[in-house]
């Protein structure tokens, strides 16, 4: 009996959580609850276009794709429309909240069910998508949040009560499907180009230019009705024209090597020196300067940063100061510290090998800087060290290891005693 009370009263908070739980723009239709932490184990997308690229760079150009879709028999035009469909459901800046059903689904490309699960069963292969809540028939309790979720969206109860809710999918860029795709290249912005004066609107009237007490004056402003507003015109179409000139006469930046920036955060972090300048202070919080500027030293003074990494530099200025007998000064007493590593640099020749160089020689790929290798191998390490890290028995205590000595000269003076009744 208190079973089926239960059944026909659900509880009201269980309801109110359920429907506190529902993520934004997911319509009328009542959407599973995922677990507290989940959605921050996955790695959201970029963009819907770039995710999309990644599934059919994948697919196409790695070996890990074409198995996926060897396994799950499905072919890579049908897995991109099974993408494609999963990506118009998802939110678009993180790639999450995948509520629709697989009717819904098949519905948006002329899909049919199994080429969805096969589809799903890649996704999940290649970590591209991750089911967060499988889908399920509902309880009272959620069948009751989903009419008070129907009834608030539309103002009524629904007609037939929903009995049924779908999977919860997050699409997901994981870091070995990024780290495979090349970067995409964007073109070139085209500066705008102006118009020939032969295609400008012919004028009507000439402006004639005003004298200096003229346009002093307080019926020349331009909130006065006595005629200015053609002098604002004018002024606006100067000011739109230089506006243009400005844009054909800009220089597209280029920005910076990725091997730089890396040697000059490594540096920064090296050196004391340097972190009085740039990054953030710690009593006020504010950022300090900019790391381009260190961008800038390790250019001008001529250093590779494809063979010299950030902490090969630091080694180096260590070494060179030990063997001068220097010493760095506090950052009370430093008054430009970035000349004075500038000067510091300038004192070393940066021609020979790097120590990066000689601890990876032989250790490279193909079209790979020794830096580029040296980043690799680190990352390596540190995943195989996550991988294979097993916690460490607790070390043993001092009467463990009284008993272990007393036990060992026990066997010992066994040994002993024994050995001459097995001469004999």
């Amino acid at each position: 009996m208190e079973a089926s009370e239960t059944q026909d009263h659900p509880d009201a908070d269980a309801v109110d959580d359920l429907l506190d739980a529902q993520p934004p723009g997911t319509g009328a239709a009542l959407s599973l609850p995922v677990p507290a932490g989940a959605y921050a184990r996955v790695p959201t997308w970029h963009s819907r276009r770039y995710w999309l690229t990644l599934c059919e760079w994948i697919v196409t150009h790695t070996e890990r794709g074409r198995a996926a879709l060897t396994r799950h028999g499905i072919a890579a035009q049908t897995f991109l429309r099974v993408c494609a469909a999963h990506a118009h459901y998802a939110e678009s800046a993180t790639g999450r909240h995948v509520c629709a059903a697989l009717a819904t689904l098949a519905t948006k490309d002329e899909l049919s069910i199994d080429q969805l699960k096969r589809g799903r069963r890649a996704l999940k292969t290649l970590d591209l998508g991750v089911e967060l809540a499988r889908g399920k028939k509902l309880n009272a309790t959620e069948r009751e949040a989903a009419a008070r979720l129907h009834s608030h969206v539309h103002g009524q109860l629904p007609a037939r009560p929903q009995i049924g809710a779908a999977s919860v999918w997050a699409l997901s860029a994981p870091a070995w499907a990024v780290e495979t795709m090349p970067a995409p290249r964007t073109p070139p912005k085209r500066p705008r180009r102006r118009p020939s004066r032969s295609a400008e609107r012919p004028r009507t009237a000439t402006i004639r230019p005003l004298s200096p007490a003229h346009r002093n004056s307080p019926s020349s402003a331009p909130q006065s009705p006595s005629g200015s507003l053609s002098l604002c015109l004018s002024v606006r179409k100067d000011h739109q024209a230089r506006t243009r000139a400005g844009e054909q006469n800009s220089t597209p930046t280029t920005p910076r090597p990725l091997a730089l920036q890396r040697a000059a955060a490594q540096l920064i972090d090296c050196v004391p020196a340097l972190r009085t300048i740039v990054g953030i202070d710690d009593t006020t919080g504010r950022r300090r300067g900019h790391i381009g500027s260190v961008c800038d030293l390790l250019v001008d003074t001529g250093i590779d940063t494809d063979r010299w990494t950030g902490v090969d530099i630091a080694h180096a200025l260590n070494h060179d100061g030990t063997t001068r007998g220097w010493t760095w000064p506090t950052a009370h007493a430093m008054t430009s510290p970035l000349r004075m590593v500038a000067y510091r640099l300038s004192r070393l020749d940066w021609s020979g090998p790097s120590p990066t160089e000689l601890k990876i020689h032989d250790r490279t790929h193909k079209d790979e800087t020794p830096t580029d290798a040296a980043h690799r191998m680190i990352k390596t390490r540190h995943r195989a060290l996550v991988a294979t890290s097993i916690p460490q028995a607790r070390p043993a205590t001092g009467e463990h290891r009284r008993a272990m000595r007393e036990q060992l000269a026990t066997d010992l003076a066994a040994k002993r005693t024994a050995a001459p009744r097995c001469a004999r």
